[in-house]
C-alpha cells in the first residue's frame, strides 16, 4: 500500500456532463488526488452529439466525422491515441482511470501501461449485450488484456470480462452526488408518483398507462416517448409533450414526488441502476422492478417498493397513498439505509483507490 495519493488521469467521451467522468474526478479529488482529464468528444466536431451541441452545419463533415465516430475507425480515431499518448507522457499520471473506453486502441493501453501507470477501465454500459452492433465494443474488448484492473458496472459482467481476458475484476456500483441530494420541490412539477427517464420498448410505457387508468396522480419526463403508442394520452395526460428534466430540474422532479418510479434497462441487463441511489438520497420513496440485486441494497416493504407487474405495482402504490405516514416512514428508512452504506460517489473513488493500493480501506 502506498501513502501518497496517485496524480490520476480521467480519460472519456467527455459528454456525460457531471454525472459519469466528472463526478468520479471530483470523488478522486475529495480523496486527496490530483485530477487531469483527456476526452475525444471534440474529435468528432459535436457532430456525434448536433442535438446537444453546436456545430458548422456542414453536411459533408457532419457524414465524415458521424461516420468516424459510429465506426470508431479514421483519421480523427488516430489522432486521439496519439494526443492522448502525448498528454499521458506529458503529465505522468498514476493512474489512468478510462470511462467507457470505445475509442482507446488496444495498443494504446499497451504503451499506457508501459509508461508505469495504472491502466484501469469502467463503463455503465453492457459490453457483452446482443443489442450492440457487431463493432462497438471491438476496440475495449480486445483491449481487456491490457488493463490492469476492470470495474464492472454489474455482477454480470463480472465473468464476462474476465474469459475475455482482464486480468483483474471487481465490482464497482453506480452512486449519487451529495451535492443533489438538497434540490427544492416545485409546485409545478408535484404529484404522487413520478418517472424521469428514457422510453425502451419493454412495456414500461404499457405499465404507466395502466396506472393512469388506475387513477394514479403520474407525471412522466424524458426523452424518445415518441416510439411510444400511448404517446398522445401521455401527451394529454401531461397537458403537452413529454420532455426531459436535467440538473437542478431532474432533482426538483424526484423532490415533488412521494414515489418516484425506476425501470431497468433491458439494453444493459441491469439489476439496478444510478437512480437507484438518486432517489432515496433526495428522501423520496423508490418504486423499482424487483430484483434480488436491488433486494441486496434495500429491505423490500421497509426501505424499497419492488413490483413484479403492473397490478403488484398499482395495488402497492394505492396502498401507501392511503397511509402516508406508512410511506413517509419507508422513505426516511430507505434514506438511512442509502447514507449508512456509502453509496456516493467519493466512496466509489475511495473503492477504487484502496483496490489498486493506494490507501487502506
Amino acid at each position: 500500500m502506498t501513502t501518497t495519493m496517485p496524480k490520476v488521469l480521467m480519460v472519456s467521451d467527455g459528454h456525460g456532463g457531471e454525472i459519469y467522468d466528472q463526478a468520479l474526478s471530483r470523488g478522486f479529488r475529495d480523496e486527496g488526488c490530483e485530477v487531469v482529464s483527456f476526452s475525444w468528444k471534440g474529435y468528432f466536431h459535436h457532430y456525434q452529439y448536433a442535438d446537444r451541441y453546436p456545430t458548422d452545419g456542414n453536411r459533408l463533415k457532419s457524414f465524415y466525422y458521424r461516420l468516424q465516430n459510429k465506426l470508431i475507425f479514421g483519421p480523427a480515431v488516430w489522432k486521439i491515441q496519439r494526443d492522448l499518448l502525448k498528454y499521458a507522457r506529458r503529465e505522468r499520471p498514476d493512474l489512468v482511470f478510462i470511462y467507457r473506453g470505445t475509442h482507446v486502441w488496444p495498443s494504446t493501453l499497451k504503451r499506457l501501461t508501459v509508461m508505469g501507470a495504472h491502466v484501469v477501465g469502467y463503463n455503465n454500459d453492457d459490453p457483452f449485450s446482443d443489442r450492440y452492433p457487431f463493432y462497438f465494443w471491438r476496440h475495449f474488448k480486445r483491449g481487456l488484456k491490457h488493463y490492469t484492473h476492470v470495474f464492472a458496472y454489474r455482477h454480470k459482467n463480472i465473468p464476462e470480462l474476465k474469459a475475455a481476458g482482464a486480468p483483474a475484476v471487481s465490482l464497482l456500483r453506480s452512486y449519487y452526488l451529495h451535492t443533489a441530494t438538497r434540490p427544492i420541490a416545485k409546485p409545478e412539477l408535484a404529484c404522487d408518483v413520478i418517472f424521469i427517464g428514457h422510453f425502451e420498448a419493454d412495456g414500461r410505457d404499457d405499465l404507466m398507462m395502466h396506472l393512469l387508468n388506475q387513477g394514479i396522480n403520474l407525471k412522466l419526463y424524458g426523452t424518445s416517448w415518441k416510439k411510444s403508442r400511448h404517446y398522445e394520452a401521455f401527451c394529454q395526460h401531461m397537458g403537452g409533450p413529454i420532455v426531459p428534466l436535467y440538473g437542478e430540474d431532474y432533482g426538483a422532479g424526484l423532490a415533488s414526488a412521494k414515489v418516484a418510479l425506476v425501470f431497468l434497462s433491458k439494453l444493459n441487463n441491469d439489476t439496478y441502476t444510478r437512480r437507484c441511489f438518486e432517489i432515496p438520497a433526495v428522501g423520496t420513496l423508490m418504486a423499482c422492478e424487483k430484483t434480488d440485486d436491488i433486494a441486496s441494497l434495500f429491505e423490500p416493504g421497509k426501505e424499497v417498493v419492488l413490483f413484479e407487474n403492473a397490478d403488484d405495482l398499482a395495488a402497492q402504490l394505492k396502498s401507501l397513498l392511503a397511509t402516508p405516514d406508512r410511506l413517509a416512514a419507508m422513505a426516511k428508512a430507505g434514506h438511512a439505509r442509502l447514507l449508512a452504506d456509502g453509496h456516493e460517489v467519493q466512496d466509489r473513488a475511495h473503492q477504487v483507490l484502496t483496490t489498486l493500493g493506494f490507501k487502506a480501506s
